[in-house]
């Protein structure tokens, strides 16, 4: 996916690594905001892309955010705290 130059690559199918990744605090939390749940990853150049790539994958089904600093939730709660 790329928008203005910046480009982000999405991993499907990660579920197990990032369970295994995850602290056991963080997959309740997870676990409790979506229940059984699907995931990917994505790498990015810049944060501006990375907000467009949530909004647009998020945008038709429920997502949940771990954004790796310690955010954890919603995808339009996740992108209201950003910074513009």
């Amino acid at each position: 996916m790329s928008r203005e130059g910046s480009i982000a690559w999405i991993e499907l199918g990660v579920e197990d690594e990032l369970k295994s990744e995850c602290e056991s605090d963080e997959l309740v939390l997870i676990e409790g905001l979506i229940g059984s749940w699907t995931a990917f990853v994505i790498d990015y150049r810049s944060t501006d892309v990375v907000d467009f790539a949530v909004a647009a994958l998020c945008e038709r089904w429920p997502c949940v955010v771990d954004d790796d600093e310690g955010f954890i939730g919603w995808r339009a709660d996740y992108l209201a705290h950003r910074p513009n």
